[in-house]
């Protein structure tokens, strides 16, 4: 029982550390490459199966890793049941600085879910432990998300003063280009105030940030945001070279700037520019709502020309570009819905199974226990017994020497006259051979060996080895170190064969004909016929005695002499 354990933990060990030695080189390649080459960190960490059945901090840490590539490529974030999992396992496990990243992805996933109460919650907590520890730079973005949270509800004082405290910590964490954005996020709020001289100047800080660190992406942004103050300042050559700016160093999705230029030119009357950037505006973005704001300047430039027939296709392909966003996004809606309550019910099974497992473990760890415990006692009784025996056996021993000495002492000095003396020492040395020879037989039947072969015997295993080379020389040892002359003994009635010889060295067991079998190699008739030929050489045809017992009153009778 204790080996069968062992064997079936060993296996669940072997085998679930294997499992999670996959899944973690799969997360391990995937973080490598998530500063480099997000898409392939991100179809990595998409083609781990059943995320959500992985132990908690493999869970834990694959939600962290999915979480920060679906930021690089703008993708939604998980859903917030598995976000309240990994925080769950982060709060116990995780740094402070961790668990202040996965509330802020758990505030963004109620974002998305339009839960701005739990969001709200989420964010404050993230952001009080961000500061409690000193983590400055996930504070910053903490603060720049709550900001976003007053964009719905149009509080841009609010919206302000977290863009601000965004901004000081960033200063806080040296994180520049961070800060950049913070100052461009800033004046934004500042231009829907009509403060546009106070937007300008921290644009243009914002711009010397990112020009100053080469920043590709940064100055295109801040250039595009420029371009737009302009445009409301009336400085409409300083707007086109921002926007131009901003073409120029953002080549991969540039429809907003283009539909930018387009209504600039459309404002200052300029129609056939505005046509032609209206046209280059239409190609793929990840706006998506500049495909419908394209189709409707474009009917409003017709319209301005009197081209009233192509202003209605385009108005009408505005509405039909309109409906289809909005029943794509109920569409998404439907089955986001859908993968959230598989999502949902998979982590509810999850964790009732885990459950189970617990008690199911609960339970083989108690059953193991006991088991062990008995198996220890059944054992630490034996020696016990084996240690008493050998105490008794070495008292008698020490008479048994102490009686030949005397006996050799009486022969040497060939004293007659106390005869009966003599006889009673040589009875009492008699008795005395007699209680050792049975003290090692039984000490015999309680060694290590014998205890494993009877307990290999009464195995259910379908297949049992016979007895190897190595066995039978350790029976054969054991035995003969406790009746060294036992074949003399019984040669004297009987010249036996190796095999009968076996068979007396396994009477020595108590086994039945059956056991004999197995440990012999043979089917049990062949055993029963070679107990037999044994037995007829023994001259134990017609008897009841065993073949041990033979042995035993053999070994007696010669100590008897």
């Amino acid at each position: 029982m204790k080996n069968t354990l062992l064997f079936t933990f060993l296996f669940f060990s072997f085998l679930s550390c294997k499992e999670n030695q996959a899944v973690s080189g799969q997360m391990n390649r995937a973080e490598t490459l998530l500063a480099s080459n997000p898409d392939s960190a991100y179809a990595i960490l998409e083609n781990i199966e059943l995320p959500d059945k992985l132990s908690e901090r493999l869970f834990a840490r694959w939600c962290m890793l999915y979480c920060q590539v679906a930021d690089k490529l703008y993708k939604d974030m998980l859903y917030t049941e598995q976000l309240n999992r990994a925080l769950d396992w982060y709060k116990s496990h995780g740094t402070a600085e961790q668990r202040a990243w996965i509330g802020l992805y758990l505030g963004r996933s109620y974002v998305e879910d339009k839960l701005f109460i739990p969001a709200t919650k989420a964010y404050s907590e993230a952001l009080d432990l961000a500061k409690e520890k000193h983590s400055y730079n996930v504070a910053g973005y903490i603060c720049s998300y709550m900001a976003d949270l007053y964009t719905y509800t149009g509080q841009h004082s609010e919206e302000r003063r977290k863009y601000e405290e965004a901004a000081d910590f960033f200063t806080k964490a040296n994180n520049m280009r961070s800060y950049a954005f913070a100052l461009r996020d800033i004046g934004i709020t500042w231009v829907f105030d009509d403060s546009l001289s106070l937007a300008l100047d921290l644009m243009l800080q914002a711009d010397s940030i990112v020009t100053g660190m080469n920043d590709s992406i940064g100055i295109a942004s801040i250039a595009n945001g420029l371009g737009n103050i302009y445009d409301h300042l009336d400085q409409i050559d300083k707007a086109k070279s921002c926007f131009f700016r901003s073409l120029a160093y953002d080549t991969i999705d540039n429809a907003p700037t283009y539909l930018s230029l387009s209504t600039l030119f459309y404002n200052y009357g300029q129609l056939d520019s505005a046509r032609y950037y209206a046209k280059m505006a239409n190609r793929p973005t990840y706006n998506p709502y500049t495909p419908s704001d394209h189709l409707y300047l474009s009917y409003l430039i017709e319209k301005e020309v009197d081209n009233i027939s192509e202003a209605f296709q385009y108005l009408e392909q505005c509405y039909e570009a309109k409906d289809s966003l909005y029943n794509q996004q109920k569409q998404v809606d439907i089955i986001d819905a859908e993968k959230r309550h598989n999502s949902l019910t998979v982590i509810r099974q999850n964790q009732k199974l885990y459950s189970i497992i617990r008690s199911l473990i609960g339970f083989i760890f108690i059953a193991g226990l006991i088991g062990v415990s008995f198996y220890l006692y059944k054992d630490r009784k034996r020696l016990d017994k084996i240690n008493k025996q050998q105490l008794l056996l070495d008292e008698k021993e020490l008479l048994l020497s102490k009686l030949e000495n005397e006996i050799k002492q009486k022969e040497i000095s060939k004293i007659r006259t106390d005869r009966e003396e003599y006889i009673q020492i040589r009875k009492k040395l008699f008795q005395t051979k007699k209680e050792v020879f049975l003290l090692k037989y039984e000490k015999l039947q309680h060694s290590t060996h014998f205890l494993k072969l009877k307990e290999h015997l009464n195995s259910k295993e379908k297949y049992r080895q016979m007895l190897s080379e190595q066995d039978w020389e350790n029976l054969k040892e054991q035995i003969d170190s406790i009746c060294p002359n036992w074949q003399a003994a019984v040669q004297e009635c009987a010249l036996l064969k190796k095999t009968e010889i076996e068979t007396c060295y396994l009477s020595f067991l108590n086994i039945s004909i059956k056991s004999e079998a197995i440990l012999l190699g043979i089917n049990p008739d062949s055993a029963n016929k070679r107990r037999l030929r044994t037995r007829q050489a023994l001259k134990l045809t017609n008897s009841k005695t065993g073949i041990c017992e033979f042995i035993m009153q053999k070994i007696s009778e010669n100590t008897a002499i």
